[in-house]
């Protein structure tokens, strides 16, 4: 109610024209409407309808731009004020199968972040697990990421007999495959890299950080013939020690989940804002003109 009245009141109009710096979002996964309850999940897999009607109006009321130049614009010191950059962490099939045809179509740029050792496994990620999501709260998360640094194996196995092996997500919640990835970065869709199994990096010593940075790349570039410019740090989680292997790999820039505008940002440690699934229209207006809760 209350983003609503912001809107009404002319607020939010205000806000965005005011607003000096650009914006990059972060989405996860976008679905059929008919798969959107069956996936409550952690707010990851947006229903069609939903993300359709956010794109169309960043269409109308910004310049959409492909992160190249968003980094190209902060390394040069040019302003990135009334600018969006889209980007899809962990490269899920809706991705793909929904959300690029609609973006192609309206000629807005995207990245993908792809998770190196997650395309054709027979797993899904493991926060999408139905146990997890039950048990889910910020004070697990925190432990899993921390104690547990991340791995999915070992997250799901320390929640007992309830983390035996679920029936497999619908198509479009699952990790896409290669060729699929390969095909749409040949119709245009960017390709950056997402660690390689999307573990938490700082919490990694320096042999397994360089496998997750490196290596990853490696194996994307081998299976989709690019070798991408641009990293997004798993769980948002990052250091200075993670930066420097990043920016010493060959890295363009990195991409955190810290929310904020783009301004004069260190290219590698870029914010970012994350886009829940379930956001009312209003509040996405709000939260893009920088009226956070």
């Amino acid at each position: 109610m209350g983003y609503a009245v912001l809107k009404l009141a002319g607020v939010t109009t205000v806000a965005r024209r005011l607003g000096s710096g650009g914006l990059i979002l972060c989405y996860h996964n976008v679905i059929p409407e008919s798969e959107a309850g069956l996936r409550g999940g952690l707010g990851l897999h947006m229903p069609f309808p939903m993300f359709a009607r956010q794109m169309r109006w960043l269409k109308a009321k910004y310049d959409v731009i492909s992160l190249d130049k968003v980094v190209e614009r902060v390394t040069h010191g040019i302003s990135l004020r009334g600018t969006v950059a889209l980007t899809f962490d962990d490269a899920y099939a809706g991705v793909f199968e929904d959300a690029w045809p609609l973006l192609r179509d309206l000629g807005l740029p995207a990245t993908v972040f792809v998770v190196a050792q997650a395309p054709g496994r027979d797993t899904d990620f493991w926060w999408d697990h139905p146990a997890v999501v039950r048990v889910y709260s910020p004070a697990r998360r925190e432990h899993w990421v921390t104690a547990l640094r991340g791995d999915g194996a070992a997250i799901v196995a320390s929640l007992g007999p309830d983390g035996g092996a679920p029936l497999r997500a619908p198509g479009s919640c699952q990790p896409a495959g290669w060729q699929t990835i390969a095909d749409a970065a040949r119709s245009g869709l960017h390709i950056g890299v997402h660690s390689a199994t999307h573990r938490s990096l700082p919490a990694l010593d320096e042999i397994d950080l360089k496998r997750e940075v490196v290596e990853s790349r490696d194996e994307i570039t081998r299976r989709t013939g690019v070798i991408p410019e641009f990293f997004a740090y798993p769980y948002g989680l990052w250091n200075d020690r993670v930066q420097q292997v990043v920016r010493a790999a060959g890295y363009r820039a990195a991409l955190t989940l810290e929310r904020g505008p783009v301004t004069g940002s260190d290219p590698w440690a870029l914010p970012r804002m994350n886009v829940p699934a379930g956001i009312g229209y209003a509040a996405f207006q709000a939260w893009t003109a920088g009226l956070h809760p």
